[in-house]
Parts: structure tokens; C-alpha cells; sequence
């Protein structure tokens, strides 16, 4: 069927052409899952052949104002990626797309500017409501203030975060002060007195910082109390960049009084550094102690396999489908904490 001169082609067209109802074409073109009686195979492929044939465009702008909803989610995260919050956003995707949701990331950088930036903040995709709701990831930052202020203006959060009270929106906890306690107390009972930290830039940029800083404060409390202080010169960066673990770990075992055991803030620094050891001849873990965060997929292969603190299992399902039920609940929904603790995961690295 010819598209009309002049007119962009319609809904309507498509169905005619595919010879189904217009509500047909809508349920299919916008992804669900859902319908009582299920669309055939054949049935999709008419209408897609029809939209491909017309050149039929969806118009999300008008769709979104007759909804009242973009049906877009947002993934916040702290700059660099990493496999955590690439799960994360995986399995956002493909539980939204059972509702017929479309997936944004909002990186967001590691500390905020020294100075205004004369730029749109990139929290306005959440302030304007680009989005229907967004789940915020670990370590991320947006003030608890600016958290309640967009749960209060009607967009829908879920919020990893270890200390934050729920307030309209849902809080993720990961109780990682206890996981990483064990991880200290696992190297100590292993004669570990000795330890190093393969820090985040903004460990070391901003070591006071409650949030962004927590694992640097827990593992050196953790030494702390057990008579055992970190010492400042066996701290140094390698979390964030791949490289950098792999020269600062060689630079740790060729100084006078090396460190036994060596803490990264990442798993993806703790496998760079199991490298860099074996590479200048090192045993792992007869020479040196190798632990990482995060328990990556990656810890489990390599060899000798990471030992690590973390969720037992990469999966966020049950926080991601409690941002999408908040999106669809008829009511507002009452902020819940929603408890994934972390675990130590003890393997042969150390």
C-alpha cells in the first residue's frame, strides 16, 4: 500500500495494510509480552513487513504525552564502567522489554567538579523526567538530598546504598562493611600483617568520603582494630586502569619490606595484579596474598582463581524488578530496604 503524498504514514496505515486492528499494530510496535492471547509469529511478521514497507515511524514524543511516560529507564553509575554495573544493565534491558522499556545509561564522573562547570548538569535527565525511573548504582553520586527530591517529583528509584534511609524510593543494601571485615580477618588469620591496597582514583582523592571511599575506610579500620595499621606506603592506585594495577604491583613487591597480601578495590585490578606478580616470578598466593571486590565473572577463571567479596551471584533481579513494578504500581509505593548482602568468597588466590 502506496504512502500517501504529503503524509508520513500512520498506524492505521500499517494496519491496513497487514490487515489487523490498529491496537494489534500498538501492542506489537511497542514490544510487549503481555497480551491474554498471545500474537502469532505470522501475525508480527505482517505488521513488521507492513511498518517496513511504509517507512512507518514510531512517533515517541506524542506517544509519551498521551501516556504520560517515556517508557525509557535510566542506569546512573560512577565513571569507569565496570562488569557489575555491565550485569546490571543487562538485565535492566531485558526485564524492561518485557513491559516494552527502553534502556539509557547515565555515567556520572567519580568526584564532582572543583569548580561550576558552565554546562547542563547531567542530572537533568532525571530532574526534567527524560526518563520513567532509574536505579542508581553502587557508589554513585547523587546526594540523599537530590534523591528524595526526584522520589518526591514522581520518578521512580531504586538506589544501591549501604547507609541511606528509604524515602520514596528503594534502597539496595549490601551490608559491605561485614563482607569486607571477613576479607581482612580471612588475611590476618593467614599471617597477614603485612598489606597493601590497590586503591580507586577517588579512594585516594577523597579518603573521607563516606560513600565513595567505603571500602578504603572499612578494609583500613578492619587492620586498624586488629593491630595491624595499613601502612600509607603500600596504598596506591590500580583499581580503576588495568595497566596501572599491573605496574603498581610490580612496584610493591621490588620495594625493601614488600607486602604478604595485597587488596584491590576491584576485581579487575586483583586480576592484573595476579599477572604482574607471576610475570616478575612471584607465587601466588605463596609470595603474595591476592584479593579483589566485586566478584566478577572473570575471578572465577583465572588461575589461581580470585578470592573476592561480593553478591554469591551476579544477579540483580529482584532489585530491578522492584523499579519496574514502582513504575506501573496505580499507587505510589512505600520506600523498602531491599537486603543483597555480600559475601567473602574464599578461593585460591589466597
Amino acid at each position: 500500500m502506496p504512502e500517501k503524498a504529503g503524509r508520513a504514514p500512520t498506524q492505521r496505515d500499517v494496519a491496513a495494510a497487514a490487515g489487523v486492528s490498529t491496537a494489534t499494530v500498538s501492542y506489537i510496535l511497542s514490544g510487549r509480552r503481555d497480551r491474554v492471547t498471545p500474537v502469532t509469529p505470522e501475525t508480527r511478521e505482517r505488521v513488521l513487513r507492513a511498518v517496513e514497507q511504509l517507512g512507518y515511524r514510531l512517533d515517541h514524543s506524542g506517544r509519551s504525552l498521551r501516556r504520560r511516560r517515556t517508557e525509557l529507564v535510566c542506569v546512573v553509575y560512577r565513571m569507569p564502567d565496570n562488569p557489575w554495573v555491565e550485569r546490571l544493565a543487562e538485565q535492566v534491558q531485558t526485564i524492561g522489554a518485557r513491559s516494552g522499556y527502553s534502556m539509557i545509561a547515565l555515567p556520572l564522573p567519580s568526584r564532582p567538579p572543583a569548580e561550576p562547570v558552565p554546562r547542563p548538569s547531567p542530572l537533568r535527565v532525571l530532574r526534567e523526567r527524560y526518563v520513567d525511573g532509574a536505579i542508581v548504582a553502587n557508589g554513585t553520586l547523587i546526594e540523599p538530598a537530590e534523591l528524595r527530591r526526584l522520589a518526591a517529583g514522581g520518578l521512580s528509584l531504586v538506589v544501591f546504598h549501604d547507609a541511606l534511609a528509604p524515602a520514596g524510593f528503594d534502597v539496595v543494601d549490601l551490608v559491605q562493611r561485614s563482607a569486607l571485615t571477613d576479607l581482612v580477618g580471612h588475611l590476618l588469620d593467614r599471617g597477614h600483617t603485612r598489606i597493601g591496597y590497590l586503591a580507586h582514583d577517588v579512594e585516594l582523592a577523597a579518603p573521607d568520603d563516606e560513600v565513595q571511599s567505603l571500602k578504603y575506610r572499612t578494609v583500613a579500620a578492619a587492620l586498624a582494630a586488629a593491630g595491624a595499621p595499613l601502612d600509607p606506603r603500600l596504598v596506591v592506585p590500580g583499581a580503576d586502569v588495568r595497566e596501572r594495577a599491573y605496574v603498581e604491583t610490580q612496584r610493591l613487591l621490588r620495594i625493601e619490606n614488600p607486602p604478604t597480601a595485597l587488596i584491590s578495590s576491584s576485581d579487575r585490578g586483583a586480576i592484573d595484579a595476579i599477572w604482574a606478580a607471576r610475570d616478575l616470578g612471584a607465587s601466588v598466593p605463596g609470595d603474595l596474598a591476592i584479593a579483589g571486590i566485586g566478584n566478577g565473572t572473570e575471578g572465577s577463571a583465572i588461575r589461581p582463581a580470585l578470592t573476592t567479596v561480593g553478591l554469591p551471584r551476579l544477579d540483580f533481579t529482584v532489585p530491578v524488578t522492584r523499579l519496574f513494578e514502582r513504575i506501573t504500581a496505580p499507587g505510589e509505593l512505600p520506600g523498602d530496604r531491599i537486603p543483597q548482602p555480600w559475601q567473602l568468597i574464599v578461593r585460591e588466590s589466597t
